[in-house]
């Protein structure tokens, strides 16, 4: 596996980015948070970029979190003594979320596979999700004890409805593509990974049809219109999760969880 925590390829102003992450599964730990931020940061600038596409390495967008990389960091700011590390890191990690929706360029998340988590919470903040038959989508949060603080929380009520959502968010339990696209959360669902592509190809020719600071005028007018409230909602996940849960509950969750998936 590569150490880069994604690959980034432009063709003809459609830049591509695949995630590798930093462990099984396409795991979002290590540098994939600053590298994410930076490179959406940057976007913004490049003339040579009209739009940008996420997708995962290897049949998998991202299992989630990297609760080994995660714990590693959770045991260094227990032995520092540092009270507000959950504050501080839960905010960093929010940062890189919402560098992708502020990205002035349209942004489109192709799922093919398993997509958990934190991986739900980033393509939340995507222009356009497109799924394969075979995606998955879960918010498991729960399981941990704790509550989804990256943004989906406050991002995926302007997909769908709050009931869709609730379930979701209170039971963890995991949806294909199919009722993913009836309740809103993907645009549209296709065969397989190589139609992702096709689709994501013949919509950035339609997106191409516009001057560039018309789409950017869309995004920040859409975006402008729910912006105070993400914010308020992403302080207080934030809050509630370092009040209630902890790091060292937190870590014993984690470190419970990956026994239980242990071999």
């Amino acid at each position: 596996m590569s150490s880069a925590p994604f690959r980034v390829v432009v063709n003809g102003g459609l830049a591509t980015v695949t995630i590798v992450g930093s462990g099984r599964g396409n795991a979002l730990g290590g540098t994939f948070w600053d590298d994410l931020k930076e490179f959406m940061e940057t976007v913004g600038h490049r003339d040579d970029i009209r739009a940008v596409v996420l997708a995962g390495d290897g049949g998998t967008f991202s299992v989630g979190m990297d609760l080994r990389w995660y714990l590693v960091r959770l045991r260094r700011a227990e032995r520092s003594g540092t009270g507000s590390f959950m504050d501080d890191d839960v905010r960093h990690l929010q940062h890189a979320v919402t560098a992708v929706a502020d990205c002035p360029k349209p942004v489109v998340a192709l799922i093919d596979g398993e997509c958990t988590g934190a991986a739900l919470e980033l393509i939340s903040a995507c222009d356009i999700r497109y799924a394969s038959r075979r995606a998955r989508f879960s918010l498991p949060e729960a399981e941990l004890g704790v509550v989804a603080d990256l943004g989906g929380l406050q991002r995926l009520p302007l997909l769908v409805n709050q009931g869709h959502l609730r379930e979701l968010a209170f039971t963890g339990r995991t949806i294909d593509a199919a009722r993913a696209a009836r309740i809103g959360l993907v645009n549209d669902v296709y065969a397989d990974s190589a139609a992702l592509h096709d689709a994501a190809c013949t919509l950035y020719g339609e997106l191409c049809r516009h001057p560039a600071h018309v789409m950017e005028g869309i995004k920040r007018v859409l975006g402008e219109t729910h912006q105070e409230g993400i914010r308020r909602g992403l302080e207080h996940s934030a809050r509630w999760n370092s009040t209630h849960t902890g790091a060292d509950g937190l870590r014993h969750a984690m470190t419970a969880r990956l026994d239980a998936a242990a071999p």
